[in-house]
């Protein structure tokens, strides 16, 4: 009979591409020289991975849900495997959750007993944990309400971290470990309006949902805190004074939906507008504010003086209509209304993204069938932006090679050749599971795992993000 060492060595490589652990790799390797032979060089993971919120990988290779997270403030002893419809045994407890990731990194907000948020940068690849207390000073009190949409790290976590958030008084928040945080110093349309942002290089460009580019100047003070107090609006206008603004609210204020080709759109990115009612009683006992409570005041010399704990849905709601929808029409639930509905519609969103060395925005149509049913792409446009034109220019033919990963949290693009299994010239979508080939302009639809399906869609997925292991990223 054989011994363990003397496995052949096409099983032993089947063995060590199921393992999902990079600890648990590494004890693979170490267990002899012909195991290690055996995987030498290290056989490339095939697509990368989907953070759950809650905590878990899904494996968009072998369509399984992993919980075995590194993560200190975690609930039970790691499971290899986890049932998706029951959220007990997710990793993290019911206070803790992923809100965003860059390349191998996700970040993780804590909250204790007393509604203080603590921050933290993990690296589930080197079981790297990192505290990130100006964050914590900064942001750990604020309103139930708050929410981090994404996280973006420059390059490093000791280099410029980049935040978007829900609060209409802080929408962008730029942070640096071991230096400090930059809050803007006052609500101002123009930053409340950017959608999405991405770093090409050293530089942070952000894009409204209006497809205006605005180039946000990065710098520092005396202490090594990073700012954007200064920015350029290089594709479009969108850096307009608020009367502008108020003028333009005026304007919409007997919007109706468009008609394509049969189907509602709402032509401001999402049918937000027309799931809820604003003057109904249930809306308003809903997302009363009988204080009336302001902010509080905003000096030039402190941007931290005003509350951040004072934010209600009423507040959230009002700063969307201001700036004509800047979120995903994920954001808020849809209505009863909507589940029933007649017909279909389209929720159009925007996506910025770095490819080699060009700044890149996917327009992305996603159609939302009546009756419930699931969601899924209709229609992608590819630009680069030409800021010297100052314009968008159509990408066709295809991405040079290149993969596009899009999520809401995290968006990337890798060369096709990291792995026989990626798609060149395509885009993957994490919240609907299809791909889109740039070359035929065709979506294919996603695989038949109903299993799987349903495990996305169990969770928020404007929440699901992408996170890349290292051999990936080379």
């Amino acid at each position: 009979m054989a011994t363990w060492s003397e496995l052949p060595e096409d099983l032993l490589a089947m063995v060590f591409a199921r393992i999902f652990s990079p600890a648990d790799r590494a004890r693979f390797q170490a267990a002899c020289l012909s195991w290690r032979s055996a995987v030498f060089p290290p056989a490339p993971r095939h697509l990368p991975w989907i953070m759950v919120p809650l905590g878990g990988f899904l494996n968009p290779s072998d369509r399984i849900l992993r919980r075995d997270i590194s993560f200190h403030n975690k609930t039970t002893s790691c499971i290899d495997y986890a049932d998706y419809h029951n959220p007990l045994l997710f990793c993290f407890p019911e206070t803790t959750r992923c809100v965003g990731s860059t390349d191998g990194w996700i970040a993780i907000d804590s909250v204790n007993t007393e509604n203080m948020h603590t921050y933290y940068l993990h690296n589930e690849f080197s079981s790297t944990t990192l505290s990130l207390p100006e964050l914590d000073a900064a942001i750990g009190h604020v309103s139930e309400l708050f929410q981090i949409r994404k996280v973006l790290l420059r390059s490093t976590p000791d280099d410029v971290i980049a935040l978007m958030t829900n609060h209409p008084r802080c929408p962008i928040i730029l942070a640096r470990l071991g230096k400090g945080v930059w809050l803007p110093k006052s609500y101002a349309a123009s930053y409340a309006c950017i959608i999405d942002v991405a770093f090409i290089g050293d530089r942070l460009y952000g894009i409204t949902m209006a497809e205006d580019l605005v180039f946000l100047d990065i710098s520092y003070d005396d202490k090594g805190v990073p700012m954007a107090i200064d920015g350029e609006c290089v594709i479009g206008d969108a850096w307009r004074n608020e009367e502008d603004y108020d003028d333009e609210e005026e304007d919409n204020d007997d919007y109706d939906d468009e008609e394509y080709d049969g189907v509602d759109v709402a032509s401001d990115g999402g049918d937000r507008d027309t799931d809820i009612d604003h003057d109904s009683s249930d809306c308003e006992d809903e997302y009363d504010n009988s204080d009336d409570e302001d902010y509080g005041e905003t000096h030039d010399d402190d941007p931290h003086t005003y509350d951040l704990t004072k934010l209600t849905k009423a507040d959230i709601l009002q700063a969307i209509e201001e700036t004509e929808v800047h979120e995903s029409p994920r954001e808020i639930k849809p209505s009863i209304y909507n589940v029933f509905r007649r017909k279909p519609t389209i929720n159009t969103m925007r996506y910025l993204i770095e490819s080699c060395g060009k700044l890149l925005m996917v327009r992305r149509q996603e159609l939302s069938p009546y009756n419930g049913k699931i969601p899924f792409t209709h229609k992608v446009e590819v630009f680069e932006a030409d800021i010297s034109a100052a314009k968008w220019v159509p990408v066709e033919g295809g991405l040079g090679g290149q993969t596009l990963f899009i999520s809401r949290p995290f968006c990337k693009s890798i060369s096709a050749s990291c792995s026989k299994e990626i798609q060149e010239d395509a885009i993957y979508f994490i919240d609907t599971d299809d791909v889109f080939d740039m070359r035929s302009k065709t979506v294919s639809a996603p695989r038949d795992d109903w299993d799987y399906t349903m495990n996305l869609r169990n969770c928020n997925t404007n929440e699901l993000t992408w996170v890349f292991p290292p051999e990936l990223l080379a």
